[in-house]
């Protein structure tokens, strides 16, 4: 297993961002039993971190001012894949485990 596993790939940023409202609402709606708190607390916390004007690497400073901002939002993104992978999966079974059976 490569040790960048977790990060998504840039193709799959786009609807992990489309999914992740749909995870929210069946984890408000006690549908979804794993809340992801993991993930909440790290988009919270790394959303006040790239708009707080403090940072541990001032984007005074070339190229590398941005580096802390892109490692904040890769680890978001990695415990966003993490958890909408897994939501997939239980809604796809879910879903199976639930449907009515055709008469034939």
């Amino acid at each position: 297993m490569s040790r960048f596993s977790l990060l998504p790939k840039w193709g799959e940023i786009p609807s992990l961002l489309q999914t992740a409202p749909s995870m929210l609402r069946d984890s408000a709606r006690r549908k979804y039993p794993r809340v992801p708190a993991g993930t909440l607390a790290g988009g919270v916390l790394g959303l006040l971190y790239l708009v707080n004007p403090l940072d541990l690497i001032p984007e005074a400073l070339p190229v590398i001012g941005i580096v802390d901002d892109t490692l904040v939002a890769g680890v978001f993104l990695a415990l966003l894949s993490r958890d909408v992978k897994k939501y997939l999966l239980w809604k796809s079974s879910h879903k199976n485990s639930t449907s009515i059976p055709k008469k034939n």
